[in-house]
């Protein structure tokens, strides 16, 4: 293989950083490569990351850049091209990715030396039925979902194997995966997980209103009927889901047919890890990954002024890391950083909680950052010094005064959950002694 395409998850590569490093490796190593650019993207209601018509028709290796969302996006949107496909995860898990951003210059090297292998994963087919006439038709890699739509209420479903009358479920809904999707929603409901490559369908409930019913595995030449019934006979709208990205709605009495599609998905395989490797170090590998990130972070925000969370993206994906702005949110409360105003800048610091004589620091704090405040009935609102809020929210936070249920900071206000009007009251007299 010389010929390859480049496609990159807009959300997690939204400066195409990775494609470019990507393609311009296969350049320098003799190879031939293109990645998208937003301008020749063919916007519609529901394009995401692919899009068929822009794809040379030489293309010989598709090589995707983000999670198994991404993928599985591609894989559907890009099986008529008949291009095989090499997974670089730039997402969370990436169970069906091949390498890394760290890991992906070998596997490009092997590609081009034709040292792979092609792994070929069976999909899905589901047509709906509505008196009689086919309504819409779809294919999927990893699974098929119906369930509720709208409302709390459990939905009732029978099933069908081969025309022969299986059971009756209520439900939140049912889930018919391949094995490939094994590792997915179905095992999130309490499927089992299955190798790969088998050719099987799996029928797995969505919380059953019964004790007995569990997942069922199928053959790859069964045929499994979904006819949506109603305890109540009432026109109920439920969703049919393919792969968590084609939706179309449902009602009482139509029919959704699964079968074994004509269609398969083809994947570049170099790493050769197993499957029951991957499924044992995946996890792993990611605590690694976070804990690397975590480690940087510290570095950054003690090296720089780091005042917003962009600017922390930004440094974190000079340095290599692949993240998104959700991704650096959920670190900064895992690190416990907090906004502070240091030499007249802003920046984030780690607020630190070691129990030796710290009332007095988060009183100094308290002091520091404190205005005014007032209360409505059992809600505190506290006003600070612009910048100080979170610091000193995670200094009411430290003292833990047994009259606040909650908080929550802004940028410059606090507003504090209290049990009581009373205790509201309490409270303020305690933090004007403190503050006096």
């Amino acid at each position: 293989m010389r010929k390859f395409y480049v496609i990159s998850n807009k959300n997690k590569d939204p400066e195409q950083v990775c494609a470019k490093k990507i393609c311009d490796y296969i350049i320098n190593a003799g190879g031939e490569c293109e990645y998208y650019s937003s301008d020749k993207i063919q916007q519609s209601d529901d394009y995401n990351y692919t899009d068929k018509s822009i794809v040379p028709e030489d293309t010989e290796c598709a090589i995707v850049l983000g999670g198994d969302g991404t993928l599985l996006q591609a894989a559907r949107d890009l099986n008529e091209l008949n291009i095989p496909l090499f997974g670089v995860n730039i997402g969370t898990l990436g169970f069906l990715t091949d390498a890394d951003m760290t890991s992906f210059g070998s596997a490009i090297d092997d590609i081009l030396a034709g040292n792979y292998e092609i792994d070929r994963r069976m999909m899905l087919n589901g047509r709906i039925f509505r008196k009689g006439q086919q309504i819409y038709e779809n294919t999927a890699l990893n699974d098929i979902v119906i369930n509720r739509c709208g409302n709390l209420r459990v939905i009732d479903f029978d099933i069908y194997v081969n025309d022969q009358y299986l059971s009756s479920y209520s439900a939140d809904g049912v889930i018919v995966s391949t094995a490939t999707g094994s590792t997915a929603y179905s095992l999130s409901a309490g499927g089992p997980i299955i190798q790969p490559n088998a050719e099987l369908m799996m029928l797995t409930p969505i919380c059953p209103h019964t004790l007995n019913k569990r997942s069922i595995v199928f053959g790859a030449k069964d045929t499994i009927t979904i006819v949506m019934s109603d305890n109540k006979r009432v026109l109920e709208e439920r969703i049919a889901t393919y792969d968590g990205e084609k939706f179309y709605n449902v009602i009482t009495d139509d029919k959704i047919v699964i079968t074994k599609s004509d269609k398969v998905s083809s994947f570049i395989k170099t790493n050769k890890d197993s499957f029951l490797q991957r499924i044992r170090e995946k996890p792993q590998k990611e605590g690694i990954v976070k804990s690397e990130r975590h480690r940087k972070i510290l570095e950054i925000i003690n090296k720089n002024d780091i005042e917003t969370q962009e600017e922390l993206a930004a440094a974190l994906i000079d340095a290599g890391f692949n993240v998104t702005q959700a991704t650096v949110s959920r670190d900064i409360k895992m690190l416990n950083l907090t906004k502070m105003v240091v030499n007249g800048h802003k920046k984030y610091v780690v607020f630190k909680n070691d129990n030796n004589n710290m009332n007095d620091k988060y009183i100094r704090v308290l002091r520091d950052g404190f205005s005014d405040m007032d209360m409505a009935q059992n809600i505190l609102v506290i006003k600070t010094v612009p910048g100080m809020a979170m610091a000193v929210c995670a200094a009411l936070d430290a003292i833990d005064y047994q009259e606040i249920v909650g908080t929550i900071a802004g940028d410059d206000t606090i507003m504090c959950a209290v049990r009581s009007v009373e205790d509201t009251k309490k409270l303020m007299e305690k933090l004007k002694n403190i503050l006096n």
